[in-house]
């Protein structure tokens, strides 16, 4: 897609990214731990990802978050689940949960859609 032809929706999205973050950090500080809240909120930061993989292209996120940063951020927060998970009577457990699910959620939906958008470009109607 040329910037050009849809540049309202190039700055939209543009504008919407540092928003969706800025929400997605508003939520995991102001709500109470154990609510699920680390979810929702890496939902909401993974968002933006997959924004800029249909706007932009799968190279463009690819540049601004390699797929080895991600996989080392999921394999942090399934550590940090684990620690939490395995110390339940410490006062920073819950909060440590929802942080793991946070950084889970938001890295996993971004893998998951940039594996899924980075194929659907090499698909031919033939394999289908």
């Amino acid at each position: 897609m040329s910037y050009g032809e849809n540049a309202i929706i190039v700055v939209a999205s543009r504008w919407l990214t540092p928003l969706s973050a800025l929400f997605a950090f508003t939520l995991l500080a102001d709500w109470p731990a154990g609510v699920g809240i680390g979810f929702a909120a890496g939902a909401i930061l993974a968002l933006p990802f997959v924004l800029n993989a249909l706007i932009f292209g799968v190279g463009s996120v690819l540049r601004s978050a390699p797929p080895i940063l991600l996989r080392a951020v999921l394999g942090l927060a399934l550590a940090l689940a684990f620690a939490s998970a395995g110390l339940p009577n410490m006062p920073w457990s819950a909060i440590l949960t929802e942080f793991s699910a946070f950084l889970a959620t938001a890295s996993a939906i971004s893998l998951v859609s940039v594996a899924i958008m980075g194929r659907a470009g090499a698909l031919r109607d033939a394999t289908w």
